[in-house]
């Protein structure tokens, strides 16, 4: 990699070094538009057309303290958007446009484990009588996407990508390999366009994952089928009102969402919260969190172990009782036998 001018080294403006890598990686489109918002808004009031080499270690301090009391960002949002620009400066190490990462040694003001604690704060779970009031308010020509996110814990995006035949009522399951997403390239080096393509953290081509569809949500979507079959080639459930085109998100938050909680007569609070009822429902019910992971298309079980442990409350009883019962008093023994140890006589 190099300067696009291939002028003296660390003289390129940050702001041009951020946008190459941003575009160039050959990342999702939806990343693109994430991190080109980072860079209006957090990194370019800042730095302005500072070059990129002359950025020190101070300067990135400064700006972690600006992130918090100019911007007002929460210690989550300004580690995030630390982590981002530390990759940027990485890149431009591996590029030679610097000779050393400025980020390296900063310290935040938060630790990550107080970032951590405030992103589970941050966990709503509405209750089940708030879910069914909502749900019931649904307009009713979209009341199965509410049934998608509550019942199988799916994105809004993937509730919205998808189509008949992805519903299996016979194995009881339904694949989740493709979302709508507002991030198709419009041809003027902005993404805003609407599209169909695969999932969250999966690759072109990637066949998804199965989630298990409770008989509650196979009623709601074989009523929405009967009601109102399916549109387009892709045969999908869920589109505009006239059927012609896919659901835009500002429509579904202004035209669906946000009506529905009013008459519900139930505070503001959005739509992935029913991901999180999902979750915490199947906690609730004990479910291994490596299955819930896995069902609500997390990149790791860490991240759901990390994300939901405060939904975990009655784990440490389960621990405990399971130990009680294999080696508490006046256990029966273990009829598994003994067990050998790869190099120990």
């Amino acid at each position: 990699m190099s300067s696009p001018e291939n002028g003296p080294t660390g003289v390129e403006p940050l702001v041009s070094v951020f946008e190459r890598w941003a575009t160039t990686r050959g990342v999702e489109n939806s990343s693109v538009k994430q991190y080109r918002t980072i860079l209006a808004r957090s990194v370019e009031p800042f730095f302005g057309s500072r070059p990129v080499g002359s950025v020190t270690p101070a300067d990135i301090e400064k700006w972690v303290v600006w992130l918090g009391d100019t911007r007002a960002y929460k210690p989550s949002t300004a580690r995030f958007r630390f982590n981002i620009v530390t990759s940027v400066f990485a890149w431009a190490m591996e590029g030679g446009l610097i000779g050393a990462n400025p980020c390296r040694g900063v310290r935040l003001p938060d630790s990550r484990a107080r970032v951590y604690r405030d992103q589970r704060a941050e966990v709503h779970v509405p209750t089940t009588e708030v879910v069914h009031a909502v749900i019931g308010a649904a307009p009713e020509r979209y009341r199965g996407m509410f049934w998608l996110m509550a019942g199988c814990g799916l994105r809004l995006g993937e509730a919205m990508g998808i189509a008949g035949d992805r519903i299996d009522p016979q194995r009881k399951v339904i694949t989740v390999d493709r979302q709508v997403a507002c991030d198709g390239d419009t041809g003027t080096g902005k993404y805003g366009w609407m599209r169909l393509r695969h999932v969250k953290w999966r690759e072109e081509g990637d066949r998804g994952r199965e989630v298990p569809l409770p008989e509650v949500v196979a009623l709601a979507l074989r009523r929405q089928l009967r009601d109102h079959g399916t549109w387009g080639s892709d045969g999908l459930l869920f589109g505009n009102v006239s059927g012609t085109g896919l659901l835009y998100p500002y429509y579904w938050y202004g035209k669906i969402w946000k009506p529905a909680l009013v008459t519900a007569g139930v505070d503001y609070f959005k739509p992935h919260s029913f991901r999180h009822f999902y979750a915490a429902s199947l906690f609730a019910q004990g479910v291994p969190v490596t299955e819930v992971s896995a069902w609500l298309g997390h990149s790791s079980v860490s991240f759901t172990e990390r994300y939901y442990s405060d939904l975990m409350p009655d784990a440490p009883d389960r621990a405990r009782l399971a130990i009680d019962g294999v080696l508490g008093l006046g256990a029966v023994a273990s009829p598994v036998g003994p067990v050998r140890l790869h190099g120990v006589a």
